[in-house]
């Protein structure tokens, strides 16, 4: 990439960058009652033009993927692989754009509309190297951690319903249905008060503990590690693919410059052959020169000779 481009580009980066911090920093502003009645509509106008110079931005990218010899579509779809966060930048940006059609808020709300206009600042995520890396995690470890809510979900319905069954008479607020029980249960795994919880049913039942300390152990301690175990190996994964690309990307421009190489020794190869030809042509005109002087001076001598 030429040089001077690639600064342009940094620029437009760092500003598009420095503009979407702003927006978040405006959201955050907006939800303050005294801030809003005095600057809010400041605010969105901000917002509003902001929108604006992302959907720019957006279509500049779409123009400059099809003056590199290709065509828009190569925005989303480019060397045989989807192009993820260029279309969650196109997705973000059209969704918070139908933010600016005021005409909308009769249908879904005016409320419901302003608040696509967060969806930009979530374009962060797709600015940064760091974020990509573990969004992409998180999404690849979804599977892994459907098969493990899967487990959550027996182990879930087997104490809740155990736990309705046993404690339900003793202490119906946390054990009273199984929807209750579901929310106790959840509120035991993220350890939010469960010994609490635990000691008002031991008062009555000295023997809850094992109930609460298996379920503590199993949740807390197997299963939630478990899924941070599976997506930290997704981050792994995501790590190690995007140093191969780096890698590959490389050896692609080192093979490239080679080419280049091998292209330029072939023209000067191409053009000593030629050189070599043209001094061949002329030795051997040279010495076909001298030969047939040579003989037209013996036919001389031979007439006079006769003479």
């Amino acid at each position: 990439m030429n040089p001077r481009h690639y600064t342009k580009r940094r620029i437009a980066d760092g500003f598009i960058n420095l503009l979407l911090a702003f927006n978040l920093v405006a959201a955050f502003l907006m939800t303050d009652a005294d801030i809003s009645a005095e600057y809010g509509r400041s605010l969105n106008l901000f917002c509003d033009l902001s929108i604006v110079v992302f959907i720019f931005e957006i279509v500049f990218r779409m123009l400059a993927c099809r003056r590199s010899g290709g065509s828009i579509w190569n925005f989303f779809y480019a060397y045989g692989r989807w192009r993820h966060w260029n279309c969650f930048d196109f997705t973000v940006t059209v969704l918070a754009g139908v933010s600016l059609l005021s005409g909308l808020g009769a249908f879904v709300g005016a409320r419901t509309l302003r608040m696509l206009r967060l969806l930009n600042t979530m374009r962060l995520f797709s600015r940064y190297q760091r974020l990509q890396s573990v969004s992409e995690a998180i999404v690849k470890s979804v599977p892994a951690i459907m098969g493990t809510g899967i487990y959550f979900a027996m182990l879930y319905s087997v104490y809740a319903i155990a736990g309705t069954n046993l404690y339900s008479h003793i202490h119906p607020y946390y054990f009273g249905s199984v929807r209750r029980t579901f929310l106790t249960l959840f509120q035991l795994m993220t350890l939010d008060d469960w010994s609490e919880v635990m000691y008002v049913i031991m008062e009555e039942d000295p023997w809850a503990w094992i109930y609460f300390f298996s379920f503590i152990l199993i949740a807390s301690y197997v299963l939630l590690n478990l899924i941070v175990g599976v997506i930290i190996d997704s981050l792994q994964q995501v790590r190690r693919r995007r140093e191969l690309e780096a890698r590959s990307s490389g050896i692609q421009i080192e093979v490239e410059q080679m080419k280049q190489q091998l292209r330029e020794f072939q023209l000067a190869l191409e053009k000593w052959e030629e050189e070599r030809e043209q001094v061949k042509e002329k030795r051997q005109q040279n010495q076909t020169q001298p030969s047939s002087s040579h003989r037209a001076s013996n036919r001389r001598k031979t007439r006079k000779n006769k003479r």
